[in-house]
């Protein structure tokens, strides 16, 4: 199993653990609340549009843990780049219904646009300085500019150990601290997304123990932001 070695150890891997529960739980109450139409309202082709989309966030997001565990962290960031992205995609057409149409039958749509509109939009609405500032396509484009190598280039360099790369699975190296301080950030922003996404479905009680554990890990969170803010 994947374990930080960076300072805050133990802190961290109790942070990353209780992800992998908030992983499992947010999934299935996110998958219950789509097929329910009593509370979800929508035509079954774009039920079942969302509903592919939801589990494209979730196997991403388990395989984006489950390769850290493995030590495979280049893969992993992979897979939390395609999650992100169907986050960000999720957010738009869950939200704004009118773009499904445009996304089932145009071959050119174009999410950026859609979310250029979408915040064009927002703006227009009356500021709330209680609004979550954190926007999943600010830090999808972080994950894609890294895994597009123009910042992997100094993770792999400090992998390298005499004249041998110890880059993944069985290969009897730890992970470098340069890079597990990636996998931070990474679990952090992975997180802070899956938040954002599982705030579009209305709970009110209807799975105390997800609040609970929602609960847990705001605090854990705002604890590690304290210690370096």
């Amino acid at each position: 199993m994947f374990e930080f070695t960076i300072r805050d150890a133990e802190f961290l891997n109790a942070f990353y653990s209780q992800i992998s529960e908030y992983v499992n739980k947010s999934y299935k109450f996110t998958m219950e609340y789509l097929a329910n139409p009593d509370i979800s309202d929508y035509k079954e082709g774009e039920r079942l549009t969302l509903i592919a989309l939801n589990k494209s966030v979730y196997q991403n997001m388990y395989s984006f843990l489950r390769l850290n565990d493995s030590n495979m962290q280049y893969a992993a960031f992979a897979c939390l780049e395609y999650a992100v992205y169907a986050i960000r995609l999720f957010s738009a057409l869950f939200s704004y219904p009118e773009y499904m149409q445009s996304y089932l039958t145009d071959s050119d749509f174009d999410l950026e646009l859609c979310e250029k509109e979408i915040e064009e939009k927002e703006n227009a609405k009356e500021y709330d300085k209680n609004k979550e500032p954190f926007l999943p396509s600010a830090f999808g484009k972080a994950i894609r500019w890294f895994n597009t190598f123009e910042l992997k280039n100094p993770a792999v360099s400090s992998q390298l150990n005499d004249g041998q790369v110890y880059l993944g699975l069985s290969c009897g190296s730890p992970v470098s601290e340069e890079l597990q301080h990636e996998v931070r950030k990474n679990v952090i922003g992975a997180y802070m997304s899956l938040v954002r996404h599982t705030s579009l479905f209305v709970n009110d009680g209807a799975d105390p123990e997800l609040e609970k554990l929602e609960k847990a890990l705001f605090a854990r969170l705002m604890d590690y932001v304290k210690r370096y803010s």
